[in-house]
């Protein structure tokens, strides 16, 4: 009886260290790191991990490791001003034929990577949310609002004929009337309608300068 008792303390035992041994690559978090790989058929050679360290420490960038695994480099850094610089810059100097993105990267010591140990994958609820960094060309933004009010305002203001012409002037819009009385007609159809433009009053008593921002 005693002995198949201290048999199933010792299985328990075994179990428990086990279990704990594979839970610690939970406890060493993630590093932030940038991820560089081949936007094509082209492998990752050494020769790009010593050029992007090489430009990482011509800029005065920090990292803590960079490392060449899985046809891709992972470079690792200590604070996120840091990360987003390098991201930044290496995009610039690798060019087109690079894929550079943000990653986070187990700090798994390598003795337990070795033994299989990796951290849990986390969704966003649990690892709190991801930040990603939105690229927006805000010049073409800008374009695609102005054209929209432009259509918008002509076939708003086309009804009963209320303006002499309206143009696109850079980032504004431009609108000329016959008379005041049909100004203030068309500008009070303008505000009562698209409420969210902003509308200026230039110095000529016939016009209407419409500003478009994002």
């Amino acid at each position: 009886m005693n002995h198949y008792s201290g048999l199933r303390n010792a299985l328990i035992a075994f179990f428990l260290l086990l279990s704990a041994l594979y839970a610690l690559p939970n406890i060493f978090g993630s590093d932030l790191a940038v991820q560089v790989s081949s936007a094509g058929d082209a492998a990752i050679e050494q020769s790009d991990l010593t050029k992007i360290t090489a430009t990482l420490k011509q800029k005065n960038i920090q990292y803590k490791s960079a490392a060449l695994s899985n046809r891709r480099i992972l470079v690792r850094f200590g604070d996120n001003a840091s990360q987003l610089s390098a991201k930044d810059l290496l995009k610039t100097e690798l060019g087109r034929n690079y894929v550079v993105a943000l990653n986070l990267a187990p700090s798994v010591p390598q003795w337990l990577d070795s033994l299989g140990g990796r951290a849990m994958s986390l969704g966003l609820d649990l690892r709190g949310g991801v930040h990603f960094l939105l690229e927006v060309d805000m010049q073409a933004v800008l374009a695609m609002s102005i054209d929209k009010y432009y259509n918008e305002l002509r076939t708003l203001l086309r009804e009963g004929r209320l303006y002499k012409s309206i143009k696109k002037e850079g980032d504004s819009i431009a609108i000329r009337f016959k008379t005041l009385e049909l100004k203030d007609k068309a500008l009070a159809r303008i505000k009562s309608d698209i409420s969210d433009l902003i509308v200026l009053e230039t110095g000529d008593q016939d016009e209407l300068l419409i500003q478009v921002g994002i």
